[in-house]
């Protein structure tokens, strides 16, 4: 479909495919809604949801019932149908070309929305990540999984595989933070359930000494793990701000200050780089290390926000055949801030 011809033809068409996507797309996700909530949470007048609604409502495309609204089958296929011809027309593939080529790595997917301004963005990012990873496994790998909200949200969009591809789930990072639902060994136990494969448990803390991780290491079933984190085929990540990350760590404010005043921008699996890539510190960290990383055949990294983008540059230096899922804020401020 020439989708610039079209909208060259009916002007209005990009504005009406583009809404009625984000709507269907918005319900796909949260199941079911009422008119209200949804014009607040996408931002459109009451007068603009009620008209789509009885439009996508008359195409077949909804039910609606008792004011509540939800997408059907037919929904959910032109969805995955559309999917391509909606980046097309929102200008997201052409952002993140011009992304990709500013960074110069691999390939980076935009995804519509601002992280930092409520939960559209969250979701178009799990929602992605999910697809790339269907995309990307292939039979027999081993694949790591760090922590975090995202990366939860990411196992929770995983679309279910209909066979076995004998893959094995595994832990990248030991566990960080109090909330379990968001930490790397509950997450690569999701994964594992969606794609009918194993998975592998790495009961680490993720801040612990080398002694204590020597210790650890005596345990089998922890050895067994560690091991094959030493020969991940595909990684999933997540990118962190230093100062946040170095909050969450618990390191005392005299180092994060010593730490900050040298640079530091991001981190990745305990790694703390400048904003050329460079690195910075180390914190006591469990899983895979930055040798590991630089190794392993695919990684995908994922994040969103204006906040983020100095992070995204930093990362992107230290492989340039990564690829990277961010939002439209985090794009357009990279671009903004980097030209």
């Amino acid at each position: 479909m020439n989708v610039e011809l079209l909208s060259s033809f009916v002007p209005e068409f990009r504005e009406i495919f583009v809404r009625r996507y984000e709507i269907l797309e918005y319900l796909n996700r949260t199941g079911t809604i009422t008119e209200e909530e949804l014009a607040e949470k996408l931002n459109i007048s009451k007068e603009t949801i009620n008209y789509e609604i009885t439009k996508l409502k008359d195409i077949g495309l909804i039910e609606v019932n008792s004011s509540m609204i939800s997408v059907n089958k037919k929904a959910r296929v032109n969805l995955k149908r559309f999917n391509d011809t909606y980046r097309d027309l929102n200008n997201l593939k052409e952002l993140g070309a011009k992304v990709t080529s500013l960074l110069g790595i691999e390939e980076v997917i935009v995804v519509k929305g601002d992280y930092s301004k409520g939960d559209y963005a969250f979701y178009n990012l799990a929602a992605a990540t999910a697809r790339l990873i269907n995309l990307s496994i292939c039979e027999g790998d081993l694949m790591g999984i760090t922590g975090g909200k995202t990366l939860r949200s990411i196992a929770d969009k995983l679309s279910e595989s209909k066979r076995d591809l004998g893959i094995t789930v595994i832990p990248a990072r030991g566990s960080l933070g109090s909330v379990v639902e968001y930490q790397s060994n509950s997450i690569a136990a999701i994964i594992a359930d969606k794609l009918h494969c194993e998975y592998k448990l790495f009961p680490v803390p993720d801040t612990v000494s080398d002694e204590a991780m020597n210790m650890l290491l005596e345990n089998e079933e922890v050895s067994e793990t560690y091991q094959m984190l030493k020969h991940l085929d595909l990684l999933i990540f997540g990118v962190g701000r230093a100062d946040e990350m170095l909050e969450r760590k618990g390191i005392d404010k005299e180092k994060t200050k010593e730490i900050l005043d040298q640079g530091a921008v991001s981190e990745v699996i305990g790694h703390y780089f400048d904003k050329e890539g460079k690195e910075i510190y180390v914190a006591p960290s469990s899983g895979i290390s930055l040798q590991d990383f630089l190794k392993i055949p695919i990684v995908i990294g994922v994040c969103g926000g204006v906040e983020k983008a100095e992070a995204i540059v930093s990362i992107s230096n230290l492989r340039k055949d990564m690829v990277l899922v961010i939002d439209e804020s985090a794009a357009n401020c990279i671009l903004n801030t980097r030209r």
